[in-house]
């Protein structure tokens, strides 16, 4: 009887293990995204925006806010080639917000208050002639948001920011490609 207890206990316990599911981390690799070479002889870019350090506004608390992942994609995939124009990229917002809501369609088991996370790309590119008028222009948008509970680990929390910026700069590369082409054809090689 002590066997087929002890057998039994083996059993439930092995039944009982589970694997740990383990996520993998989001490389940022610019060389995925678009990439543009600018007939201009310089490539500026003006940050406008300005980081807000309250709630709902989670940018500051990331070691690597959005507005530096732009920056980074900008530097990496924008290349100025020629010897006239100025090509100047304004940030005019790259924010992301947590907001807490209430998940009114969960199951018994669910959790009933969620985040929802929300990022908000607005970049302005303008091409200037070397007497600094305005000869082509476009606005790129891009909004994205996710939604995950309440009670997550950090890392876990990490990976799905990381993700939703990794998503909305793969968003604002095609939505940048697309623009470009159409509004400064003439001037990107």
């Amino acid at each position: 009887m002590k066997k087929y207890i002890i057998n039994f206990f083996f059993l439930l316990n092995i039944m009982a293990c589970q694997p740990v599911e383990k996520v993998n981390l989001i490389v940022f690799d610019n060389t995925q995204f678009a990439y543009f070479n600018i007939l201009s002889t310089s490539i500026e870019i003006t940050e406008i925006f300005e980081e807000k350090i309250s709630d709902p506004y989670i940018g500051y608390t990331l070691k690597v806010n959005p507005s530096e992942r732009i920056i980074n994609w900008i530097n990496n995939n924008f290349k100025a080639i020629g010897n006239e124009n100025n090509f100047n990229i304004t940030i005019l917002d790259a924010s992301i917000t947590q907001n807490q809501f209430e998940n009114k369609q969960a199951k018994n088991f669910d959790e009933k208050n969620n985040f929802k996370y929300e990022l908000f790309y607005l970049l302005e590119f303008n091409l200037f002639d070397n007497s600094n008028n305005l000869i082509a222009s476009t606005l790129v948008e891009v909004s994205r948001s996710t939604t995950s509970g309440v009670y997550i680990s950090l890392e876990e929390k990490e990976i799905i920011i990381d993700d939703l910026i990794y998503q909305s700069l793969l968003d604002i590369s095609i939505e940048t490609e697309l623009l470009l082409t159409k509004y400064m054809a003439d001037y990107i090689l």
